[in-house]
């Protein structure tokens, strides 16, 4: 007998799957998807972060402010600071007297392809997901994740 609680396929109800299945599902779909898509512009994911970090930045970052950004998926800070010396060797990253990493204009103009691009991801994998959704999603794991940062018992 199929319940509200029991898809007509037999699989497990969704609020009954385990919370780290699904969001370790969702973040390597998501990450395979992000990458594909850099990829295809020749630009790799921690190029991408290296990007955006030196591009907020007024006045670029030293080497030692790179180095000391945060890179997610358990990777190294050692991965950024390898990014950032193909970026200056492929000239999008120059580095000023000061040492000072900014973006050139080569820089700019794939920084602005690669937002293209993953402004196609986003969308894509959003689908017919509402922006109140998704930022519902993003909420609750947010609070798991607080909620398990705390002292436990």
């Amino acid at each position: 007998m199929t319940t509200a609680n029991t898809p007509k396929n037999g699989t497990t109800a969704l609020g009954q799957r385990p919370i780290a299945l699904v969001a370790r599902g969702a973040t390597e779909a998501i990450l395979r998807h992000s990458q594909a898509a850099l990829a295809r512009i020749d630009v790799t994911q921690p190029q991408w972060w290296a990007l955006n970090n030196i591009v907020r930045a007024e006045q670029g970052l030293a080497r030692e402010e790179i180095r000391a950004v945060a890179v997610p998926y358990g990777m190294g800070p050692e991965v950024i600071v390898h990014a950032v010396d193909a970026l200056v060797h492929r000239g999008w990253l120059g580095i000023g007297t000061d040492d000072r990493l900014t973006l050139t204009e080569q820089g700019r103009e794939g920084l602005t392809t690669a937002k293209e691009h993953m402004d196609r991801v986003r969308a894509e994998f959003l689908g017919d997901i509402t922006e109140e959704e998704y930022a519902a999603a993003v909420a609750v794991l947010q609070r798991i994740t607080d909620n398990l940062a705390q002292e436990p018992l």
